[in-house]
Order: structure tokens, then C-alpha cells, then sequence
């Protein structure tokens, strides 16, 4: 019987079979896995060349935010003279600037055609998606584009006029403080996170710190006072308008902020025009049709469109992290000017307090992982073998997540 079941050649019969299907499997499994390895490293490159060139773009927007943050702010600043003394006109006027932002946007997509297959009125229905599923109408515009308008005009009000009390660079420095506000007010309504308190607790004390060294090195007294107050008032009134935006709004895109940020300068075309002449005829702010620092005033007005661009267009094309320094660089950059064309100097203690709120500023940009590494607040657990992370670890991993993966960054 064995002689029968064997070959001439003494091997089992379909052991010969079984051994080449193996050998052709494992080819297959060889081939499978070049391909995969090629594909991955296909990825990786890809990956790198789109982080490389979101670092190139981050490397110009950077320049070019502190640039316009810097031109916009000593254009203002520039427009106060012995017959000139008009904050609200200036705000009035470089809001309405602001109209252009969706046509610029809506230019854009019909040259570049990012979307072939959207129609334009596509393409309004999705920024319109802002306001939330019902879109633009009377409703959502009153509550949505009224109030913050308001918000915003208030908060630029307080800016400008501070300008016409002290230096600019100090005017930003205290401006920037704005992130130690924006953390208080997202702990009061936007429930953040306690584990991340003692990390951006330290961030506002340093900001309270700055502060203070600042309005000292002014003086606690006279106009000096007025504008540090005017100042803090105005980073207080942008942390406010950038919490609730973000409660009420959420993230939203380029198109989505343009069209918002032209229905916000058309509201303050066409309804806030009468407290221009309110200050005027009253008094309270006074210049002279007939000798009206035009180029100062339009410049501050393209300033602020190009700011208020490249912050909306860089979230889309680099890193969030890099809006955040654009401004941080905007500090020294205000001091160099100040002291080189209006000969103010930045002393000591300004010095100290502005790297106090640039430190907090800093701290406050930090991954929340890194925050609760910093705080002694981070517990990795290590689930034992054969075994799942709990649905607490999971989630509190779910929230560790770095806050640079929001599109506008996490408030």
C-alpha cells in the first residue's frame, strides 16, 4: 500500500503541489508588502514636501501679519494731529473696508476654481453655512452679525484711541495680554478645562504682571492711565468677541469669515454711520474736512484688510501656530518703529513686561499635553496585557489632542 501511495521519485503524491502554492504565496505576500512599503514611502514624502511648504508659507505670513499689524496700527497712530482727533471715524472707516473681504474670496474661487463643480451660488450657500443650517436671513443676521459688529466696533474704538494716548508698541504689548482674558472667559463659558490650570493660570499672572510693569513705566496718572486702561479694555473686548465667536459660531472656513466680515462692514456702513456725526457735532472728536490725513487713514484701512486676510487665509494653508507668532512678532517690531521715526523708547520695564506677556502668550500656545506635563497634571496609564484603555483614558486622550488641529485654533 505505501509503494502505491508513493511516486517514482519516493514523495507523497500532492506534496509537490502544496510546496509550490506555498512559494507562490509567500511571492505574493513579498510583492503585497513592497507595494505597501512603496506606498508609504510614496506618503511620507508627500507628507514632507506639504509640511515644507505649509512651513514656507507659515514663514511669510508670519512676516507679512506683523507687517500689516505694524502698518495699521502707526497708520493710526499717525492720523492724530492738532486737527485731527477722530478714533471713531477711523474705526468707522476702515470697517467699512471690510466689504470687500467676500468679493475678494469669490474673485479668488473663480480663478483659481478650487471646487469645478460648485456654481457660485454653491459656493454662497456654503459660506452662507455659517450662520448655521438655516443660512443668511433677517433672523441670523440680527443675531449673529449685529452683536458682533457692536462687539467689534467697540474693541477697535478702545485700540484706536488708546493709540492717541501712548506709544503703539505699548498699545499692542497690553493688547496682546488679550489671550490671558480669552482663557478666563473659556473656563466661564466655554467649560475649559481645570486640568489646565495651573500651566495657563501661569500664563495670566505673567500677563497681569506685564501689565502692571507697562502702565507703570507710563505712569499711573493722565493720559498715560487713560490708554493703558484703554488698551486692557480693548484686549478684553477681543477675548470676548473671540470666545463667543467660537461658542456661538464655531470653526469656520475663509469663505465663511469673509462673507461674515462683509456683512459686518456693510452693517457699519449703513446703520453706524450717525454716531460719526454724533462726536462730531458734539464735540467730543473734531477734524477738518477741508485738511483730512487721507493717506493715513486709507492706509490704516488696507492695513487692516490684509491683517485680518492673511489671518483668515494662513489657517488654511500652514500651521495655526504661526498666525499666533505673526502678532507676537508684531511687539518688537512696533518698538523698532516707535523708536526709530517717533523717537519713544522702551525701557526696562517695558521690556519686562512685554516679555512677561509674550511668555504668556507663548505658554498659552502650548499643546494641551504639554500643559498638563508642565502641570503634574499627566497620567499616562498603561493598560495591562490582554487588556483595552478604559473609556476615560480614551477620552482624556481624545482631549489631549494638540489644540493646533482646530482650523482657527483652539480659543
Amino acid at each position: 500500500m505505501e509503494k502505491e501511495l508513493e511516486s517514482k521519485n519516493g514523495e507523497i503524491p500532492g506534496k509537490t503541489e502544496v510546496i509550490e502554492l506555498d512559494s507562490k504565496n509567500t511571492k505574493m505576500e513579498d510583492s503585497e508588502r513592497t507595494q505597501i512599503l512603496r506606498a508609504d514611502e510614496g506618503h511620507r514624502q508627500v507628507t514632507n514636501s506639504m509640511d515644507s511648504r505649509k512651513l514656507f508659507f507659515g514663514f511669510l505670513i508670519v512676516i507679512g501679519i506683523a507687517v500689516s499689524w505694524v502698518g495699521a496700527t502707526q497708520f493710526s497712530q499717525s492720523t492724530y494731529s492738532p486737527t485731527f482727533f477722530a478714533p471713531l471715524f477711523n474705526v468707522w472707516f476702515s470697517t467699512t473696508w471690510m466689504i470687500i473681504c467676500y468679493p475678494v474670496f469669490q474673485v479668488g474661487v473663480w480663478i483659481i476654481r478650487p471646487w469645478p463643480s460648485m456654481t457660485t451660488k454653491d459656493v454662497f450657500r456654503n459660506s452662507a453655512q455659517v450662520f448655521g443650517r438655516s443660512g443668511l436671513n433677517v433672523k441670523t443676521f440680527c443675531a449673529f452679525v449685529i452683536p458682533f459688529t457692536i462687539c467689534w466696533f467697540i474693541t477697535n474704538y478702545m485700540y484706536v484711541w488708546a493709540l492717541g494716548l501712548i506709544a503703539a508698541a505699548d498699545v499692542t504689548a497690553l493688547f496682546s495680554s488679550n489671550t490671558a482674558f480669552i482663557y478666563i472667559f473659556s473656563w466661564l463659558w466655554l467649560q475649559e478645562r481645570l486640568a489646565l490650570l495651573p500651566a495657563k493660570g501661569t500664563s495670566v499672572l505673567l500677563s497681569i504682571l506685564g501689565i502692571v510693569l507697562i502702565s507703570y513705566a507710563e505712569g499711573f496718572e493722565g493720559p498715560s492711565l487713560k490708554g493703558s486702561i484703554l488698551s486692557v479694555a480693548s484686549a478684553i473686548g477681543a477675548a470676548i468677541y473671540k470666545v463667543l465667536f467660537k461658542r456661538y459660531v464655531g470653526d469656520a472656513n475663509y469663505g465663511q469669515v469673509s462673507l461674515f466680515l462683509t456683512l459686518l462692514g456693510l452693517f457699519n456702513a449703513f446703520v453706524l454711520w450717525p454716531s460719526i456725526l454724533a462726536v462730531y457735532y458734539t464735540g467730543f472728536e473734531y477734524w477738518d474736512w477741508n485738511d483730512m490725513p487721507w493717506d493715513y487713514l486709507c492706509g490704516s484701512a488696507a492695513m487692516s484688510v490684509v491683517f485680518n486676510f492673511l489671518i483668515n487665509f494662513g489657517i488654511a494653508v500652514t500651521f495655526p501656530l504661526f498666525i499666533a507668532l505673526g502678532t507676537v512678532v508684531g511687539i518688537p517690531l512696533n518698538a523698532v518703529v516707535d523708536l526709530i521715526f517717533r523717537d519713544n523708547s522702551f525701557g526696562p520695564y517695558k521690556i519686562g513686561g512685554t516679555a512677561c506677556i509674550i511668555l504668556g502668550f507663548l505658554i498659552m500656545l502650548m499643546p494641551e499635553k504639554w500643559q498638563e506635563m508642565a502641570s503634574c497634571c499627566y497620567v499616562r496609564t498603561v493598560p495591562a496585557e490582554g487588556t483595552t484603555p478604559s473609556a476615560g483614558a480614551q477620552e482624556d486622550s481624545e482631549r489631549t489632542q494638540d489644540h493646533r488641529t482646530s482650523p482657527n485654533g483652539k480659543v
